[in-house]
């Protein structure tokens, strides 16, 4: 797997769940060894459900709205 930010190597690992106290859960990811970034489930859910359009359409239909481009 390669990281979305700078391409690099990409390994799992598990992190403890601390939200949960001392019950010792746990749950699993990607750590990127190059920058460093790090991709969960939940990450992965949220980046997904707030990157649906890519940003130019969104520049392009902000702009269509405040100059009225037919």
């Amino acid at each position: 797997m390669t990281c979305r930010r700078c391409n690099g190597l990409m390994v799992q690992e598990r992190y403890d769940d601390l939200g949960l106290g001392s019950a010792g859960y746990e749950t699993s990811g990607w750590r990127c060894l190059n920058c460093g970034a790090i991709v969960d489930a939940s990450i992965a859910t949220h980046h997904h459900s707030t990157h649906k359009t890519e940003p130019n359409q969104l520049l392009k239909q902000r702009l269509k709205k405040l100059v009225k481009i037919p």
